[in-house]
């Protein structure tokens, strides 16, 4: 039987070296009926292939990842539309695996993990633990290292692949959310009675933002928007576990500003942070150098406080356009 022919829809934002070195990568695929589509606002050189590869442009001084998937979709040809990001690139067997998933007429869509590179540095390694822990991650740790075969209701786009019929019906993305946008897709989706699975063998290599600061800016970005989605749609953004960083990071400032003020409870507020950076750490110590994981430890703390004060941000918001 022919391989279902697949459509790579890559939004290109970050146009440096390793994105161009990163689509070296999709001549490894062990498979043979793709194409591949890149989206970008600005005209850029792309390398030559083994495959043929489709730059396709905006017009537009700056759109966001939504926008550009949806622009891709008015030229996919492929039966099955699977995204990933400019900062990612492909296991070789990561067509092949959907494509045997997708034999089950059931699955609408499918998403898998996105591991760390082993090229990355060391503060992009040291994110990778901070992902890998389960004090971070939390039951959502399966996006970031191979969990256990599943059916979820909401996934990132660094690995989605949905079937172009299915996805033509719910209209795309059709949103202008920037970290949200997603979540937006998938809650289609859903609605529409449309099945989502993970399979831990549909791989990709997701490049981490380094520790701390460009790290953060991002998680702070997806606290807003899952904040905004909480209130906004509740049916896959308003779960328990998405409220835990909030009330973490409460908790943090309220102790630490009373603490300022009295001695005992300055010592619960150490000791609770102490017990929480102890933790941390040993959910990480043995995946990774010692010293990785120390500042892994201090990274999954800086995730809450930074997510929960950008949740709060998102509840407040009237109307999120980006």
């Amino acid at each position: 039987m022919r391989e279902p022919k697949i459509s790579v829809i890559i939004p290109l934002y970050v146009i440096d070296d390793r994105f161009f070195e990163d689509l070296k990568k999709y001549d490894k695929l062990n498979y043979s009926n793709f194409e591949i589509i890149v989206v970008c606002d600005k005209k850029v050189t792309l390398p030559k292939l083994k495959k043929n590869i489709k730059l396709i442009l905006t017009h537009k001084r700056e759109s966001g990842p939504a926008e550009k998937r949806d622009l891709a979709l008015k030229y996919a040809k492929g039966k099955i539309c699977a995204f990933i990001d400019d900062d990612a690139y492909p296991d070789s067997n990561w067509l092949k695996n959907a494509a045997w998933e997708f034999k089950d007429p059931e699955i609408s869509a499918l998403g898998g993990p996105g591991l760390t590179p082993p090229e990355d540095d060391f503060w992009e390694q040291t994110t990778g633990l901070v992902y890998s822990s389960f004090f971070c991650g939390g039951l959502a740790q399966y996006r970031f290292v191979k969990g256990k075969r599943k059916f979820v209701v909401d996934y990132p786009a660094y690995n989605l692949l949905v079937r172009a019929d299915l996805l033509k019906k719910v209209g795309g993305y059709g949103s202008y959310f920037y970290g949200g946008e997603d979540t937006f897709l998938c809650l289609k989706l859903i609605k529409a009675g449309y099945k989502i699975l993970y399979s831990p063998k549909v791989v990709v290599y997701h490049h981490r933002r380094p520790l701390f600061i460009d790290y953060l800016k991002q998680i702070a970005n997806v606290g807003k928007h899952r904040g905004y989605f909480a209130k906004r749609f509740p049916e896959t953004s308003a779960y328990f576990w998405y409220f835990i960083p909030l009330s973490l990071s409460l908790g943090f400032f309220l102790l630490l500003f009373f603490s300022l003020f009295n001695s005992q409870i300055r010592m619960i507020f150490i000791s609770l942070l102490l017990l929480f950076f102890i933790l941390a750490w040993s959910s990480v110590i043995y995946k990774g150098p010692i010293l990785n994981s120390f500042f892994a430890a201090i990274g999954v703390i800086a995730t809450h406080i930074f997510y929960g004060s950008a949740f709060i941000k998102g509840l407040l918001i009237k109307d999120l356009k980006r």
